[in-house]
């Protein structure tokens, strides 16, 4: 491979890599990942492939193998970051500043980790991604990640403070590569630019060598996001970049185009899995500004609560929606995107969701084989569950009561009554 100089504004420091097509000749010159899929087929059943529609939707309405808020050592889960199977009969569940390790047989728990400064202790773990070994946890205030294994020992610790990585906030790992490299998802940070208008915030998945320096993997357009005179903010049912990684390499979806783009762990594309069509919304404009205004609504609660507490050296100033004229100028996309989650499970299965509209009190996933990108089975569930993982024919569920506390439930799938 050769270096190439970057043709946006990024970084002077970072030197990019593009690995070889999948023909083995060499690319000459930048290109999006975007360009590189096809378009595909939208999976509606006139390309020969099964629908959503031919399908008997599962549900998650069978035994509960397993629920936190019954288990003495996990009935107070202050929050659940991300939840995974283990190999035999282990289940993960992450926290915020702890990583609870559960034998789903004996029902023993072991905690990893605590809050804190020193090692092995975290500040704030924002997310967690599944490695060949057991669990990566991002510590996002100290932009470091830890590696633990099955069996709870910690592995290593790797900070990221002084790595090339364009957006501090919205820099996070998706994947650990076999050899041990983190994969990163990177981009500019949307604070302080110096524009106005509708445009994309660009997705690039790139990893940190060791001098601190990076190497791009692919890159992607991104998400569709907004510039105002006063605030900013994602486009209204906005197109966006997705991604899933299973131990074979990368799974990146581009919501405006017809497929998902599956690659290898040298950034080539080895096979597409189609997307559903976009879903139009219906009185777009309306059922966008209520999205819009609930939104503001809820920065404004956060951003008042913050202040009157003094977490932050500002006034309250409250939210009415009269007074916000910015907010009539926001884009809104008339259609939304086909799909709008990505996850790959314990089987390394792909799980697709279908686009969730406002008030739309279910949602349906769509379950395939990624080697052969055939379509297995679709799932129905409430909108309210979060799926973290899912094995066999059992899905981990994050869920909140009345009061939004959070649980977490393995439950079974089942076909609806009358199915055979």
């Amino acid at each position: 491979m050769f270096t190439i100089s970057r043709r946006r504004d990024l970084g002077s420091r970072i030197r990019w890599w593009f690995p070889r097509a999948a023909t083995g000749s060499f690319l000459p010159f930048p290109i999006a990942l975007g360009a590189l899929i096809a378009l595909g087929g939208c999976g509606n059943g006139e390309d020969g492939g099964p629908s959503a529609e031919t399908l008997a939707a599962l549900r998650p309405t069978g035994q509960s193998a397993f629920d936190s808020s019954e288990h003495p050592d996990l009935s107070e889960l202050s929050s659940v970051v991300a939840g995974f199977f283990l190999p035999d009969s282990g289940l993960a569940l992450v926290e915020r500043s702890e990583i609870h390790l559960i034998d789903l047989s004996s029902g023993g728990t072991q905690v990893v980790g605590r809050e804190g400064e020193g090692p092995r202790e975290f500040r704030h773990i924002g997310r967690a991604v599944r490695t060949p070994h057991g669990i990566a946890a991002w510590d996002v205030q100290r932009q470091r990640l830890s590696l633990v294994s099955r069996d709870g020992e910690f592995v290593r610790a790797q900070g990221f403070l002084e790595a090339a990585l364009q957006g501090f906030f919205n820099a996070y790992p998706v994947a650990v590569h076999p050899d041990g490299r983190v994969v990163f998802r990177d981009g500019i940070d949307n604070f302080g630019r110096n524009y106005e208008g509708r445009t994309w915030n660009v997705a690039n998945y790139v990893t940190v060598r060791d001098d601190g320096e990076l190497e791009l993997f692919a890159e992607a357009e991104g998400n569709e996001h907004y510039y105002g005179s006063k605030r900013s903010g994602a486009v209204v049912f906005n197109h966006r970049t997705l991604q899933a990684a299973t131990e074979d390499g990368l799974i990146i979806a581009e919501t405006h185009r017809g497929s998902i783009a599956v690659l290898d762990w040298n950034g080539r594309e080895v096979a597409q899995i189609p997307m559903p069509a976009g879903v139009p919304v219906p009185d777009a404009r309306a059922a966008g500004r209520q999205v819009l205004v609930a939104q503001w609504q809820q920065f404004a609660e956060q951003f008042d609560k913050a202040a009157a507490s003094g977490s932050i050296p500002f006034e309250p100033r409250g939210f009415d929606e009269s007074e916000e004229s910015d907010l009539d100028d926001w884009p809104i996309n008339e259609v939304a995107p086909a799909i709008d989650a990505l996850l790959t499970d314990f089987d390394e299965r792909l799980w697709v969701r279908d686009y969730q509209l406002p008030n739309q009190d279910s949602v349906i996933w769509r379950v395939w084989d990624i080697d052969r990108q055939e379509l297995l089975f679709t799932v129905r569930m409430d909108g309210e569950d979060t799926l973290l993982d899912a094995r066999d024919d059992l899905v981990l569920l994050r869920r909140l009561d009345q009061f939004d506390v959070p649980r977490a439930v393995a439950i079974r799938l089942l076909a609806p009554p009358g199915d055979d």
